[in-house]
């Protein structure tokens, strides 16, 4: 307070008369306060409201003022949202009554509320039906255009979540299933992706199964019915092909029939929807649906009938061009049944054979017709075909 008053030269003196006189020379200060949700390193996942608070102990506040990213200045009157993505420069000060200004003051608003991106690459051996044909490499990349990639997760076949550093492998045949995201610096999580891979690195396994009238030693003794089936666990079976005694290839459809006599090789394979071709297999067909040929002779044919016995020389051949001859037996019918020997032939290597036999010389009183012997050769070839052929000797 200032107290004041004049004299004037008479000696008069004038009331005292006061003026109160207020100094500040002292600027307001401004505080902020933002709020919204709240992510990692500074950043906001959603829109901030800000408020301005502005104080000043002297002349009192007169306005507070903002700027927000360079624009123009604006006069705070209540909160304010700001809501677009990015990182906002917020000026703002304040002045007071006497025009005293603050400095202005600035702060980084960081808000981003979009997840950050993540693409998958993978390599391997391509093979049909989005098969790939061995071990693939999977790869991750990731983008985000705000806060940045904080870090890239995956789980393969529902296992546990790993953090990706580096391209990984996934092999073992069927179909894989590969979870990935990435959540980036302020906190924001990517829905999970799937990516399914599927491999089949396996060839299919096909049988071939034969049928018909069995005969002996592995010998089919008639056609003989060939039923191809394949089994592929992964992409599955695509068709399967074959070829009988290394003549041209065909595909299998339906069982078929070989019924030629010999000895047969079929070739059989299949390839899956992935293009893995199987290693041919091999089939081994015999059939012999021809008997032996036996031939047989007695000498002699005839004789007369006496005291001591008949020797008779029994001889012939038995071939069999096919299975070959397995064994041959001989056998006598004695219309008397005084004798019936049996017993088995020894063949020589180009199918011949011979051997006696002792036969009973007698006759019985008032037989015109004579003492008939048949013999009678049984070959079987390998297969169990069976052909007969005889010869007669007569005594009189």
């Amino acid at each position: 307070m200032v107290n004041y008053w004049s004299v004037d030269t008479a000696g008069n003196t004038e009331a005292q008369q006061s003026v109160t006189v207020q100094i500040d020379g002292t600027s307001p200060s401004t505080q902020i306060s933002a709020t919204g949700t709240s992510g990692n390193n500074g950043w906001h996942r959603g829109p901030v409201q800000v408020s301005l608070a502005g104080a000043d102990n002297q002349s009192g506040l007169a306005n507070t003022f903002y700027s927000l990213d360079g624009g123009p200045t604006q006069t705070y009157a209540s909160p304010f949202t700001i809501s677009s993505e990015g990182q906002h420069q917020l000026s703002f000060w304040s002045i007071d009554r006497l025009n005293n200004s603050e400095t202005r003051q600035t702060v980084t608003i960081k808000i981003d509320q979009t997840g950050p991106t993540t693409q998958n690459a993978v390599s391997g051996p391509s093979g049909g039906g989005n098969y790939f044909l061995g071990a693939v490499q999977f790869s991750l990349t990731a983008t985000d255009n705000l806060s940045g990639v904080a870090a890239i997760y995956y789980r393969i076949d529902g296992g546990a979540t790993q953090t990706y550093s580096s391209a990984f492998t996934l092999s073992g045949d069927g179909t894989h299933a590969v979870d990935y995201w990435s959540v980036d610096a302020a906190g924001n999580s990517q829905n999970p992706s799937t990516a399914t891979i599927r491999i089949d690195s396996t060839a299919p396994l096909t049988n071939a199964t034969p049928s018909g009238a069995a005969g002996t030693n592995g010998w089919f003794l008639g056609p003989v019915q060939v039923l191809v089936s394949a089994a592929d666990n992964a992409s599955g079976v695509q068709g399967s092909s074959y070829k009988i005694d290394g003549g041209v290839t065909l595909t299998y459809s339906t069982p078929f029939s070989i019924s030629t006599a010999g000895t047969h090789a079929i070739n059989f394979w299949s390839i899956d929807i992935a293009g893995n071709t199987e290693v041919q297999r091999l089939l081994s067909l015999k059939i012999d649906n021809i008997a032996p040929t036996v031939t047989v002779a007695a000498s002699p044919t005839q004789a007369g009938h006496g005291n001591k016995p008949l020797t008779a020389t029994i001889s012939g051949h038995v071939t069999d061009t096919i299975s070959g001859v397995g064994s041959v037996t001989y056998s006598v019918l004695d219309e008397y049944g005084i004798t019936q020997p049996s017993g088995p032939v020894t063949v020589q290597a180009n199918g011949s054979y011979s051997f006696t036999l002792s036969l009973p010389a007698t006759k019985n009183p008032g037989d015109n017709n004579g003492h008939l012997y048949t013999i009678t050769i049984r070959a079987t070839d390998q297969a169990g075909n069976v052909s007969t052929a005889s010869a007669t000797v007569k005594i009189t």
